[in-house]
Protein backbone atom coordinates (compact mmCIF):
# COMPACT_ATOMS: atom_id res chain seq x y z
CA UNK A 1 0.00 0.00 0.00
CA UNK A 2 2.90 2.33 0.70
CA UNK A 3 3.92 2.22 -2.96
CA UNK A 4 0.59 3.80 -3.93
CA UNK A 5 1.07 6.86 -1.73
CA UNK A 6 2.21 9.80 -3.82
CA UNK A 7 2.54 13.56 -3.63
CA UNK A 8 4.35 15.11 -6.57
CA UNK A 9 5.46 18.69 -5.98
CA UNK A 10 5.33 19.46 -9.69
CA UNK A 11 1.58 18.94 -9.96
CA UNK A 12 0.15 18.90 -6.42
CA UNK A 13 -0.70 22.25 -4.74
CA UNK A 14 1.73 23.25 -1.96
CA UNK A 15 3.27 26.62 -2.94
CA UNK A 16 1.35 29.54 -1.45
CA UNK A 17 1.21 32.56 -3.75
CA UNK A 18 -0.59 35.88 -4.19
CA UNK A 19 -2.06 36.49 -7.63
CA UNK A 20 -1.84 39.93 -9.19
CA UNK A 21 -5.52 40.57 -8.45
CA UNK A 22 -4.79 40.04 -4.74
CA UNK A 23 -6.22 36.52 -4.41
CA UNK A 24 -4.37 33.89 -2.41
CA UNK A 25 -3.76 30.57 -4.12
CA UNK A 26 -1.93 27.28 -3.61
CA UNK A 27 -0.35 25.63 -6.63
CA UNK A 28 2.31 23.17 -7.77
CA UNK A 29 5.70 23.94 -9.27
CA UNK A 30 4.54 23.52 -12.88
CA UNK A 31 1.64 25.96 -12.56
CA UNK A 32 3.77 28.36 -10.50
CA UNK A 33 6.39 28.69 -13.25
CA UNK A 34 3.89 28.71 -16.13
CA UNK A 35 1.77 31.43 -14.47
CA UNK A 36 4.68 33.31 -12.86
CA UNK A 37 3.93 36.46 -14.88
CA UNK A 38 0.37 36.44 -13.46
CA UNK A 39 1.50 36.03 -9.86
CA UNK A 40 2.53 38.87 -7.57
CA UNK A 41 4.77 36.95 -5.16
CA UNK A 42 5.33 33.89 -3.04
CA UNK A 43 3.32 34.07 0.16
CA UNK A 44 3.73 31.96 3.27
CA UNK A 45 3.33 32.61 7.00
CA UNK A 46 6.94 31.45 7.37
CA UNK A 47 9.53 33.57 5.53
CA UNK A 48 11.86 30.55 5.77
CA UNK A 49 9.47 28.60 3.53
CA UNK A 50 9.22 31.54 1.10
CA UNK A 51 13.02 31.72 0.90
CA UNK A 52 13.47 27.95 0.51
CA UNK A 53 10.79 27.82 -2.19
CA UNK A 54 12.40 30.79 -3.97
CA UNK A 55 15.74 28.97 -4.06
CA UNK A 56 14.17 25.76 -5.37
CA UNK A 57 12.32 27.58 -8.17
CA UNK A 58 15.48 29.54 -9.00
CA UNK A 59 17.45 26.28 -9.25
CA UNK A 60 14.93 24.84 -11.72
CA UNK A 61 14.99 27.97 -13.90
CA UNK A 62 18.78 28.16 -13.67
CA UNK A 63 18.94 24.60 -15.03
CA UNK A 64 16.45 25.37 -17.80
CA UNK A 65 18.05 28.61 -19.04
CA UNK A 66 21.72 28.35 -17.95
CA UNK A 67 22.41 32.06 -18.69
CA UNK A 68 25.98 32.62 -19.83
CA UNK A 69 25.89 36.42 -19.61
CA UNK A 70 23.57 39.14 -18.37
CA UNK A 71 22.39 39.75 -21.94
CA UNK A 72 20.49 36.48 -21.80
CA UNK A 73 18.87 37.52 -18.52
CA UNK A 74 17.93 40.87 -20.05
CA UNK A 75 16.38 39.09 -23.04
CA UNK A 76 14.37 36.84 -20.74
CA UNK A 77 13.06 39.88 -18.85
CA UNK A 78 12.01 41.36 -22.18
CA UNK A 79 9.97 38.22 -22.99
CA UNK A 80 7.87 38.93 -19.87
CA UNK A 81 7.09 35.24 -19.20
CA UNK A 82 8.83 31.89 -19.13
CA UNK A 83 9.01 29.82 -22.31
CA UNK A 84 6.29 27.17 -22.05
CA UNK A 85 8.19 24.80 -24.37
CA UNK A 86 11.26 24.83 -22.13
CA UNK A 87 9.13 24.26 -19.05
CA UNK A 88 7.36 21.33 -20.69
CA UNK A 89 10.68 19.81 -21.76
CA UNK A 90 11.96 19.99 -18.18
CA UNK A 91 8.71 18.54 -16.88
CA UNK A 92 8.92 15.62 -19.33
CA UNK A 93 12.48 14.78 -18.23
CA UNK A 94 12.38 15.46 -14.50
CA UNK A 95 8.86 15.91 -13.06
CA UNK A 96 8.80 12.31 -11.88
CA UNK A 97 11.67 13.07 -9.49
CA UNK A 98 9.60 15.54 -7.46
CA UNK A 99 7.49 12.90 -5.66
CA UNK A 100 7.83 13.13 -1.87
CA UNK A 101 7.05 9.46 -1.34
CA UNK A 102 8.77 7.75 -4.26
CA UNK A 103 10.07 4.38 -2.96
CA UNK A 104 13.53 4.79 -4.51
CA UNK A 105 14.13 8.51 -5.18
CA UNK A 106 11.96 10.65 -2.87
CA UNK A 107 12.42 14.36 -3.46
CA UNK A 108 15.08 15.99 -1.25
CA UNK A 109 15.39 12.77 0.75
CA UNK A 110 17.51 9.67 0.90
CA UNK A 111 16.39 6.70 -1.13
CA UNK A 112 18.46 4.03 0.64
CA UNK A 113 16.00 3.55 3.53
CA UNK A 114 12.94 1.40 2.77
CA UNK A 115 9.62 3.05 3.54
CA UNK A 116 8.35 0.05 5.46
CA UNK A 117 11.39 -0.10 7.77
CA UNK A 118 10.75 3.16 9.65
CA UNK A 119 14.48 3.23 10.41
CA UNK A 120 15.44 5.49 13.34
CA UNK A 121 12.07 7.28 13.50
CA UNK A 122 12.04 10.90 14.70
CA UNK A 123 9.05 13.24 15.15
CA UNK A 124 8.13 14.94 11.88
CA UNK A 125 8.27 18.25 13.78
CA UNK A 126 12.03 18.13 13.13
CA UNK A 127 11.21 19.66 9.75
CA UNK A 128 10.13 23.00 11.21
CA UNK A 129 12.23 25.55 13.10
CA UNK A 130 9.09 27.08 14.61
CA UNK A 131 7.68 23.83 16.05
CA UNK A 132 9.11 22.62 19.39
CA UNK A 133 10.45 19.06 19.45
CA UNK A 134 12.48 16.97 21.93
CA UNK A 135 14.17 19.46 24.32
CA UNK A 136 13.23 22.50 22.22
CA UNK A 137 10.34 24.47 23.63
CA UNK A 138 8.03 27.22 22.40
CA UNK A 139 5.45 28.78 24.70
CA UNK A 140 1.76 28.28 23.90
CA UNK A 141 2.38 25.24 21.66
CA UNK A 142 0.70 22.30 23.33
CA UNK A 143 1.08 19.39 20.88
CA UNK A 144 3.46 16.68 22.03
CA UNK A 145 5.99 15.17 19.62
CA UNK A 146 4.13 11.92 19.00
CA UNK A 147 0.81 13.66 18.26
CA UNK A 148 1.98 15.58 15.20
CA UNK A 149 0.29 14.60 11.94
CA UNK A 150 1.62 16.69 9.04
CA UNK A 151 0.06 16.83 5.57
CA UNK A 152 2.26 16.35 2.46
CA UNK A 153 2.04 20.04 1.47
CA UNK A 154 3.41 21.15 4.85
CA UNK A 155 6.09 18.45 4.66
CA UNK A 156 7.17 19.86 1.30
CA UNK A 157 7.40 23.35 2.80
CA UNK A 158 9.50 22.05 5.66
CA UNK A 159 11.83 20.10 3.39
CA UNK A 160 12.71 23.09 1.20
CA UNK A 161 13.84 25.16 4.20
CA UNK A 162 16.61 22.77 5.26
CA UNK A 163 19.15 23.55 2.50
CA UNK A 164 19.25 27.25 3.41
CA UNK A 165 18.51 27.24 7.14
CA UNK A 166 19.87 24.01 8.63
CA UNK A 167 21.96 25.15 11.59
CA UNK A 168 24.10 23.31 14.08
CA UNK A 169 22.04 21.03 16.26
CA UNK A 170 24.28 19.40 18.84
CA UNK A 171 27.23 17.04 18.64
CA UNK A 172 27.95 15.99 15.05
CA UNK A 173 25.15 18.09 13.52
CA UNK A 174 26.72 20.64 11.22
CA UNK A 175 25.10 23.61 9.47
CA UNK A 176 24.32 23.74 5.75
CA UNK A 177 26.55 24.99 2.96
CA UNK A 178 26.46 28.64 4.12
CA UNK A 179 27.35 27.78 7.70
CA UNK A 180 25.32 29.38 10.46
CA UNK A 181 22.34 30.73 8.47
CA UNK A 182 23.09 34.17 6.99
CA UNK A 183 20.76 36.91 5.77
CA UNK A 184 19.51 36.05 2.27
CA UNK A 185 18.94 39.04 -0.03
CA UNK A 186 16.28 38.20 -2.63
CA UNK A 187 15.35 40.56 -5.48
CA UNK A 188 11.65 41.43 -5.52
CA UNK A 189 10.07 42.30 -8.85
CA UNK A 190 6.58 43.48 -9.73
CA UNK A 191 5.65 39.87 -10.56
CA UNK A 192 6.96 36.48 -9.52
CA UNK A 193 8.33 36.15 -13.05
CA UNK A 194 10.49 39.25 -12.54
CA UNK A 195 11.53 38.14 -9.07
CA UNK A 196 12.74 34.75 -10.30
CA UNK A 197 14.35 36.09 -13.49
CA UNK A 198 16.30 38.69 -11.52
CA UNK A 199 17.49 35.79 -9.33
CA UNK A 200 19.12 33.91 -12.21
CA UNK A 201 22.92 34.06 -12.12
CA UNK A 202 25.07 34.46 -15.21
CA UNK A 203 28.43 32.69 -15.43
CA UNK A 204 30.33 35.84 -14.36
CA UNK A 205 28.55 35.91 -11.00
CA UNK A 206 28.54 32.23 -10.04
CA UNK A 207 30.23 31.37 -6.73
CA UNK A 208 33.98 31.02 -7.36
CA UNK A 209 33.91 27.70 -5.52
CA UNK A 210 31.26 26.19 -7.82
CA UNK A 211 32.70 23.14 -9.59
CA UNK A 212 32.13 23.50 -13.37
CA UNK A 213 32.31 19.71 -13.75
CA UNK A 214 29.16 19.49 -11.60
CA UNK A 215 27.30 22.37 -13.26
CA UNK A 216 24.43 20.12 -14.39
CA UNK A 217 24.13 18.13 -11.17
CA UNK A 218 20.91 18.76 -9.25
CA UNK A 219 18.69 17.06 -6.73
CA UNK A 220 16.31 15.95 -9.51
CA UNK A 221 18.94 14.18 -11.65
CA UNK A 222 21.35 12.80 -9.04
CA UNK A 223 21.29 9.03 -8.90
CA UNK A 224 20.94 8.10 -6.12
CA UNK A 225 19.58 11.43 -4.81
CA UNK A 226 20.85 11.59 -1.21
CA UNK A 227 22.73 8.75 0.43
CA UNK A 228 25.09 8.34 3.31
CA UNK A 229 25.06 9.81 6.78
CA UNK A 230 27.47 12.62 7.68
CA UNK A 231 29.13 12.92 4.26
CA UNK A 232 31.95 15.41 3.75
CA UNK A 233 31.95 16.90 0.25
CA UNK A 234 34.69 19.01 -1.35
CA UNK A 235 33.10 19.68 -4.76
CA UNK A 236 29.67 21.31 -5.23
CA UNK A 237 27.97 22.70 -8.32
CA UNK A 238 25.82 25.82 -8.16
CA UNK A 239 22.53 23.97 -8.70
CA UNK A 240 23.48 21.54 -5.93
CA UNK A 241 24.19 24.44 -3.56
CA UNK A 242 20.62 25.77 -3.83
CA UNK A 243 19.19 22.44 -2.63
CA UNK A 244 22.19 21.28 -0.58
CA UNK A 245 21.17 18.12 1.37
CA UNK A 246 22.43 19.19 4.78
CA UNK A 247 20.14 16.65 6.44
CA UNK A 248 19.60 13.01 5.58
CA UNK A 249 15.83 12.72 5.72
CA UNK A 250 13.14 10.22 4.82
CA UNK A 251 9.44 10.83 5.38
CA UNK A 252 7.38 7.84 6.51
CA UNK A 253 3.89 8.47 5.04
CA UNK A 254 0.69 6.86 6.26
CA UNK A 255 -2.80 6.66 4.79
CA UNK A 256 -5.68 7.94 6.88
CA UNK A 257 -8.00 10.89 7.21
CA UNK A 258 -6.65 13.33 9.81
CA UNK A 259 -6.31 17.05 10.35
CA UNK A 260 -2.82 18.44 9.84
CA UNK A 261 -1.46 19.74 13.15
CA UNK A 262 0.47 22.42 11.27
CA UNK A 263 -2.03 23.99 8.84
CA UNK A 264 -5.27 22.49 10.18
CA UNK A 265 -6.46 21.05 6.86
CA UNK A 266 -7.91 17.59 6.44
CA UNK A 267 -5.63 15.19 4.59
CA UNK A 268 -5.78 11.56 3.46
CA UNK A 269 -2.01 11.16 3.65
CA UNK A 270 -0.01 12.27 6.68
CA UNK A 271 3.46 11.95 8.17
CA UNK A 272 4.05 11.43 11.88
CA UNK A 273 7.65 10.19 11.88
CA UNK A 274 10.70 10.56 9.69
CA UNK A 275 14.39 9.78 9.43
CA UNK A 276 16.33 12.90 10.41
CA UNK A 277 20.14 12.68 10.54
CA UNK A 278 23.22 14.65 9.59
CA UNK A 279 23.57 14.74 5.81
CA UNK A 280 26.20 16.42 3.65
CA UNK A 281 28.61 19.07 4.85
CA UNK A 282 31.12 21.19 2.98
CA UNK A 283 34.77 20.50 3.72
CA UNK A 284 36.60 23.30 5.55
CA UNK A 285 39.38 23.05 2.98
CA UNK A 286 36.91 24.30 0.37
CA UNK A 287 36.67 27.66 2.14
CA UNK A 288 33.65 29.94 2.55
CA UNK A 289 30.89 29.30 0.03
CA UNK A 290 30.10 32.64 -1.65
CA UNK A 291 26.37 32.23 -2.13
CA UNK A 292 25.08 34.79 -4.69
CA UNK A 293 22.29 35.88 -2.33
CA UNK A 294 24.55 36.53 0.68
CA UNK A 295 26.65 39.57 1.63
CA UNK A 296 30.01 39.20 3.30
CA UNK A 297 32.15 41.19 5.68
CA UNK A 298 35.84 41.26 4.92
CA UNK A 299 38.27 40.29 7.71
CA UNK A 300 39.91 43.18 9.52
CA UNK A 301 43.64 43.66 9.28
CA UNK A 302 43.96 42.62 12.91
CA UNK A 303 41.98 39.41 12.42
CA UNK A 304 43.87 36.13 12.27
CA UNK A 305 41.04 34.63 10.21
CA UNK A 306 41.42 35.55 6.54
CA UNK A 307 38.00 34.20 5.50
CA UNK A 308 35.02 36.28 4.50
CA UNK A 309 32.25 36.35 7.11
CA UNK A 310 28.60 36.15 5.97
CA UNK A 311 26.31 38.89 7.26
CA UNK A 312 24.05 37.25 9.83
CA UNK A 313 21.16 38.52 11.97
CA UNK A 314 22.18 40.06 15.29
CA UNK A 315 20.08 40.61 18.39
CA UNK A 316 18.39 44.00 18.39
CA UNK A 317 19.96 45.01 15.06
CA UNK A 318 17.51 45.87 12.30
CA UNK A 319 18.59 44.77 8.84
CA UNK A 320 18.60 48.37 7.50
CA UNK A 321 21.66 49.01 9.64
CA UNK A 322 23.55 46.67 7.27
CA UNK A 323 22.27 48.58 4.24
CA UNK A 324 25.67 49.57 2.85
CA UNK A 325 27.16 46.09 2.79
CA UNK A 326 23.90 44.40 1.73
CA UNK A 327 23.16 46.60 -1.29
CA UNK A 328 25.76 49.21 -2.14
CA UNK A 329 29.07 49.10 -3.94
CA UNK A 330 31.97 47.24 -2.36
CA UNK A 331 34.20 49.07 0.06
CA UNK A 332 37.03 48.13 2.37
CA UNK A 333 34.67 46.44 4.83
CA UNK A 334 32.33 44.24 2.84
CA UNK A 335 31.10 42.58 -0.33
CA UNK A 336 27.47 42.92 -1.35
CA UNK A 337 25.72 39.81 -2.74
CA UNK A 338 26.71 38.73 -6.23
CA UNK A 339 23.07 38.91 -7.30
CA UNK A 340 23.03 42.62 -6.39
CA UNK A 341 26.28 43.21 -8.29
CA UNK A 342 24.66 41.58 -11.32
CA UNK A 343 21.62 43.86 -10.96
CA UNK A 344 23.94 46.87 -11.06
CA UNK A 345 25.28 45.58 -14.39
CA UNK A 346 21.74 45.22 -15.71
CA UNK A 347 21.12 48.84 -14.75
CA UNK A 348 24.28 49.87 -16.59
CA UNK A 349 23.03 48.35 -19.82
CA UNK A 350 19.63 50.04 -19.47
CA UNK A 351 17.62 46.89 -18.73
CA UNK A 352 16.03 48.24 -15.54
CA UNK A 353 15.53 51.87 -16.54
CA UNK A 354 12.30 53.62 -15.66
CA UNK A 355 12.04 52.11 -12.18
CA UNK A 356 11.89 54.51 -9.28
CA UNK A 357 13.39 51.96 -6.92
CA UNK A 358 14.45 48.34 -6.68
CA UNK A 359 13.13 46.17 -3.87
CA UNK A 360 14.78 43.37 -1.95
CA UNK A 361 13.40 40.92 0.58
CA UNK A 362 15.90 40.06 3.33
CA UNK A 363 15.24 36.82 5.24
CA UNK A 364 17.19 35.12 8.00
CA UNK A 365 17.02 33.36 11.34
CA UNK A 366 18.93 34.40 14.43
CA UNK A 367 20.62 31.59 16.29
CA UNK A 368 23.30 31.23 18.93
CA UNK A 369 25.52 29.62 16.30
CA UNK A 370 24.58 26.24 17.71
CA UNK A 371 21.24 24.55 18.37
CA UNK A 372 19.16 27.48 19.65
CA UNK A 373 16.90 29.39 17.27
CA UNK A 374 15.62 32.69 18.64
CA UNK A 375 13.68 34.41 15.86
CA UNK A 376 13.31 34.86 12.15
CA UNK A 377 13.74 38.15 10.31
CA UNK A 378 11.86 39.27 7.21
CA UNK A 379 12.47 42.87 6.16
CA UNK A 380 12.25 44.82 2.93
CA UNK A 381 14.94 47.16 1.64
CA UNK A 382 14.60 49.57 -1.27
CA UNK A 383 17.19 51.36 -3.38
CA UNK A 384 16.96 53.89 -6.20
CA UNK A 385 18.58 52.12 -9.18
CA UNK A 386 21.31 54.74 -9.53
CA UNK A 387 22.58 54.02 -6.02
CA UNK A 388 23.43 50.41 -6.87
CA UNK A 389 25.93 51.51 -9.50
CA UNK A 390 27.39 54.51 -7.67
CA UNK A 391 30.40 53.79 -5.41
CA UNK A 392 30.12 57.22 -3.79
CA UNK A 393 26.68 56.34 -2.43
CA UNK A 394 28.16 53.59 -0.27
CA UNK A 395 30.53 56.12 1.28
CA UNK A 396 27.66 58.45 2.21
CA UNK A 397 25.57 55.63 3.70
CA UNK A 398 28.57 54.15 5.49
CA UNK A 399 29.41 57.51 7.04
CA UNK A 400 25.79 58.07 8.09
CA UNK A 401 25.67 54.68 9.80
CA UNK A 402 29.04 55.30 11.46
CA UNK A 403 27.78 58.60 12.85
CA UNK A 404 24.59 56.91 14.06
CA UNK A 405 26.59 54.26 15.93
CA UNK A 406 28.82 56.91 17.48
CA UNK A 407 25.78 58.78 18.78
CA UNK A 408 24.36 55.52 20.16
CA UNK A 409 27.65 54.96 21.99
CA UNK A 410 27.41 58.45 23.54
CA UNK A 411 23.88 57.73 24.79
CA UNK A 412 24.93 54.41 26.28
CA UNK A 413 28.15 55.55 27.95
CA UNK A 414 26.62 58.73 29.37
CA UNK A 415 23.63 56.90 30.82
CA UNK A 416 25.81 54.17 32.34
CA UNK A 417 28.16 56.64 34.00
CA UNK A 418 25.33 58.38 35.82
CA UNK A 419 22.80 55.59 36.45
CA UNK A 420 24.72 52.43 37.26
CA UNK A 421 24.83 51.93 41.05
CA UNK A 422 27.53 49.92 42.76
CA UNK A 423 26.86 46.19 42.69
CA UNK A 424 26.75 43.93 45.70
CA UNK A 425 25.85 46.58 48.26
CA UNK A 426 22.33 45.41 48.99
CA UNK A 427 18.99 44.49 47.49
CA UNK A 428 17.89 48.07 46.90
CA UNK A 429 20.87 48.91 44.73
CA UNK A 430 20.54 45.64 42.87
CA UNK A 431 16.94 46.46 42.04
CA UNK A 432 18.02 49.89 40.80
CA UNK A 433 20.66 48.25 38.63
CA UNK A 434 18.06 46.01 37.01
CA UNK A 435 15.65 48.91 36.51
CA UNK A 436 18.30 51.20 35.03
CA UNK A 437 19.49 48.43 32.73
CA UNK A 438 15.96 48.09 31.39
CA UNK A 439 15.68 51.85 30.86
CA UNK A 440 19.00 51.85 28.98
CA UNK A 441 17.95 48.99 26.73
CA UNK A 442 14.71 50.81 25.98
CA UNK A 443 16.64 54.03 25.26
CA UNK A 444 18.91 52.40 22.66
CA UNK A 445 16.07 50.44 21.06
CA UNK A 446 13.93 53.60 20.79
CA UNK A 447 16.83 55.52 19.23
CA UNK A 448 17.36 52.94 16.47
CA UNK A 449 13.62 52.59 15.91
CA UNK A 450 13.28 56.33 15.33
CA UNK A 451 16.22 56.41 12.92
CA UNK A 452 14.77 53.50 10.97
CA UNK A 453 11.72 55.60 10.23
CA UNK A 454 13.93 58.27 8.60
CA UNK A 455 16.51 56.06 6.88
CA UNK A 456 14.41 55.27 3.82
CA UNK A 457 13.98 58.97 3.09
CA UNK A 458 17.70 59.51 3.57
CA UNK A 459 18.51 56.82 1.00
CA UNK A 460 15.99 58.19 -1.50
CA UNK A 461 17.41 61.70 -1.12
CA UNK A 462 20.91 60.40 -1.92
CA UNK A 463 19.76 59.63 -5.46
CA UNK A 464 20.07 63.36 -6.12
CA UNK A 465 23.83 63.58 -6.65
CA UNK A 466 23.93 67.38 -6.46
CA UNK A 467 22.23 67.50 -3.06
CA UNK A 468 24.15 64.75 -1.29
CA UNK A 469 26.14 67.04 0.98
CA UNK A 470 22.90 68.72 2.09
CA UNK A 471 21.33 65.29 2.63
CA UNK A 472 24.28 64.27 4.79
CA UNK A 473 23.98 67.48 6.85
CA UNK A 474 20.27 66.90 7.33
CA UNK A 475 20.99 63.38 8.58
CA UNK A 476 23.45 64.66 11.20
CA UNK A 477 20.95 67.24 12.46
CA UNK A 478 18.24 64.57 12.58
CA UNK A 479 20.21 61.95 14.53
CA UNK A 480 21.34 64.55 17.08
CA UNK A 481 17.76 65.74 17.52
CA UNK A 482 16.40 62.20 17.91
CA UNK A 483 19.18 61.26 20.33
CA UNK A 484 18.36 64.26 22.54
CA UNK A 485 14.67 63.37 22.56
CA UNK A 486 15.34 59.73 23.38
CA UNK A 487 17.73 60.63 26.20
CA UNK A 488 15.21 63.01 27.77
CA UNK A 489 12.54 60.30 27.60
CA UNK A 490 14.88 57.85 29.32
CA UNK A 491 15.72 60.35 32.06
CA UNK A 492 12.02 60.75 32.82
CA UNK A 493 11.91 57.03 33.62
CA UNK A 494 14.70 57.12 36.25
CA UNK A 495 12.65 58.66 39.07
CA UNK A 496 11.85 62.10 40.51
CA UNK A 497 13.43 61.97 43.98
CA UNK A 498 15.81 64.79 44.83
CA UNK A 499 18.98 62.75 44.33
CA UNK A 500 17.64 61.38 41.02
CA UNK A 501 16.76 64.86 39.79
CA UNK A 502 20.31 66.05 40.43
CA UNK A 503 21.78 63.11 38.52
CA UNK A 504 19.32 63.69 35.69
CA UNK A 505 20.43 67.31 35.30
CA UNK A 506 24.11 66.29 35.28
CA UNK A 507 23.53 63.45 32.81
CA UNK A 508 21.55 65.58 30.41
CA UNK A 509 24.15 68.35 30.52
CA UNK A 510 26.96 65.90 29.71
CA UNK A 511 24.96 64.25 26.92
CA UNK A 512 24.14 67.64 25.38
CA UNK A 513 27.82 68.67 25.49
CA UNK A 514 28.97 65.50 23.73
CA UNK A 515 26.25 65.58 21.12
CA UNK A 516 26.91 69.26 20.42
CA UNK A 517 30.61 68.52 20.01
CA UNK A 518 29.87 65.79 17.45
CA UNK A 519 27.46 68.03 15.54
CA UNK A 520 30.04 70.81 15.45
CA UNK A 521 32.70 68.40 14.22
CA UNK A 522 30.57 66.74 11.53
CA UNK A 523 29.00 69.96 10.21
CA UNK A 524 32.17 72.08 10.51
CA UNK A 525 30.28 74.66 12.53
Amino acid sequence: MMASLSFNLWTEPWIRVIRRDGRDDEIGIGTCLTDAHELAALSDPSPLVACGTHRLLTAILQAIHQPQDIGEIAALLHNAKFDINRLQAFEKNHAGRFDLFDPHAPFLQTGDVPLHSHHNPQPVARLFAEIPVATERVHFTHVTDDRHRICPACCARGLVTAPAFASSGGAGIRPSINGVPPIYVLPAGDTLFETLTLSLVSSDYLPPGADPKRADQAIWNSDPPVVGKNCEVSAVGYLESLTFPARRMRLYPQAGSVFCTNCGRQTDIFVATMLFEMGHWLSKQTGVWEDPFVAFRKPSKQSKNADLKPIRPEEGKAIWREYAVLLLDEDAAGLRPRIVRQLARLIDRGTLTGRQRLRFRCIGIRTDGKAKIFEWLDEALEAPPELLQDPDAAAYVGEALRQSHEVAAILKSTFERHFRPERGTGGSNEQKFIRFKTVLERLIADYWRRLGLHFRQFVNDLSDVWQRDDTARTWVILIIKEAQACFRTALDQTGDRADALRIRVEAQAECERQLHARRKEWLNE
